[in-house]
């Protein structure tokens, strides 16, 4: 007996585009295309490693009383830990199964159908799709052409379903590092309106332009709630540990946070104590990868220089472009990434990132050694002078 099971409403609102397009690649690699994966920011595949005694220490947890369940809010001693660096009490520090549960328990707490967390366009689509599937309007504000936030547009944009402003510094997907005088800004606008922050710092010690001021260093009247993870900056994607840490007076919110931490039991225990590792223990490696970073960001920029109908604000931090199609060869971006495919090379629509945005974007990973990334461009290249 057959039953047809009819699917929820909501899955239907579920979509990753970082991720969908695999299933287009893999289909012509079949067929005997060799692809460039250039569409998920993971380390791992192009040879980076996490620091060891970050590995030492989920390698010892394994060997000590770690195989049970965990507190449902964190290990206390990394929530200690996190406290420390953030400059909160541990209270308010919750440990979450990467910094995406922690994005899903913000707008399941947060946003009832018909209000909206407002986010930057270009964007991170977990956020989007977090958005939809709770019901709430996809309401943006704008950036400028350097990707930095447009105050103007993020005040003009602001309505009275907003129930908070998000904040991804350094930024996925066009790698840009916000100054201090633009997060003061947002800050500003958010105390005007009453509103909370959501601040994605994942990238926030990967900068290889510049300097980042962390958002955590200038709230003091706002609310604002600070993500990370040991994904990125310690290299550990796999690791699945992040956090939110509130700042300022969130009423019960926290207690709301602790209720959602419940009904999911805990987060994996070893690697908890290796997050506790990554953070007391030295940070040699990040100024060894944000050289690494900074000499294929470099390449990145010198070809898309060189091939006409791209153009790129160069990345300052992390390890994503956004580049912009300026020729009219293709009616979207999907068609110009599907036909990229074909090529060998795999990127992300841009539209994925910005729906409302003008124009054809894509994103491109940077992390290949250089050599590699010459490759994808010149595959590029052949493809745009098609």
């Amino acid at each position: 007996m057959i039953i047809l099971i009819q699917p929820s409403s909501k899955s239907e609102l579920v979509s990753y585009p970082i991720r969908d397009i695999v299933q287009e690649a893999m289909k012509l690699e079949k067929l005997g295309t060799k692809m460039i994966y250039l569409n998920i920011g993971d380390p791992a595949p192009f040879g980076f490693r996490p620091p060891q005694h970050v590995l030492d220490a989920a390698s010892e947890a394994l060997t000590q009383n770690y195989s049970g369940y965990a507190p449902s809010s964190g290990d206390p001693e990394l929530r200690q830990t996190i406290a420390d660096f953030e400059k909160v009490s541990p209270e308010n520090v919750f440990v979450t199964s990467g910094l995406s549960e922690g994005i899903d328990f913000l707008f399941q707490a947060m946003v009832d159908p018909g209000r909206n967390i407002i986010l930057p366009v270009p964007t991170y689509p977990l956020y989007l799709t977090k958005e939809r599937i709770n019901y709430g309007t996809v309401d943006f504000y704008d950036c400028d052409s350097n990707f930095e936030p447009d105050l103007e547009s993020l005040r003009k944009n602001i309505n009275k379903y907003t129930k908070a402003i998000l904040v991804i510094n350094p930024n996925n997907p066009t790698g840009a590092v916000y100054s201090r005088k633009t997060l003061q800004g947002i800050l500003d606008i958010a105390g005007e309106h009453k509103l909370p922050i959501i601040s994605d710092d994942v990238y926030d010690q990967m900068v290889f332009d510049g300097d980042i001021t962390p958002m955590r260093t200038l709230c003091k009247d706002v609310p604002v709630v600070c993500g990370n993870s040991l994904s990125k900056n310690y290299i550990y994607p796999g690791a699945r540990v992040g956090y939110l840490a509130f700042h300022g007076e969130w009423g019960t919110m926290p207690d709301v946070i602790q209720r959602l931490s419940n009904q999911r039991l805990s987060v994996n225990w070893e690697m908890q104590r290796a997050y506790i590792a990554a953070i007391k223990g030295n940070h040699d490696h990040i100024h060894k990868f944000n050289a690494e970073l900074k000499l294929r960001r470099d390449v990145l920029v010198k070809r898309v220089n060189q091939i006409e109908g791209l153009s790129v604000a160069p990345p300052k931090g992390a390890f994503y472009s956004f580049i912009k199609v300026e020729s009219n060869k293709w009616k979207n971006d999907v068609e110009f990434v599907k036909g990229l495919l074909k090529e060998g090379v795999v990127v992300v629509p841009g539209s994925g990132f910005a729906p409302t945005m003008k124009g054809n974007y894509f994103r491109l990973v940077f992390l290949p050694k250089p050599e590699q990334l010459e490759s994808a461009f010149d595959k590029i290249e052949k493809f745009m002078k098609k």
